[in-house]
C-alpha cells in the first residue's frame, strides 16, 4: 500500500507525482482516504486512464 511504501522514507523528502499537481488529501469514509490533484484523473468507458487539465 502507498502508506507502507512512503513510511520507508524520511518525512523531509518530497513526493513527486510526475506531471500531476497535488491538491489535497480528503478522507471520504472511515476506511478511505483519497489523494486529489488539480487535474481530473479518471478511467474512460474502455478502462483507459484520462487526465483532464483544466488550464
Amino acid at each position: 500500500m502507498l502508506i507502507d511504501e512512503l513510511s520507508k522514507y524520511d518525512k523531509s523528502m518530497q513526493v513527486d507525482f510526475s506531471t500531476l499537481d497535488f491538491n489535497r488529501v480528503k478522507q471520504r469514509s472511515p476506511t478511505l482516504v483519497q489523494i486529489e490533484f488539480n487535474q481530473m484523473v479518471y478511467r474512460d468507458d474502455e478502462g483507459r486512464v484520462v487526465v483532464d487539465n483544466p488550464e
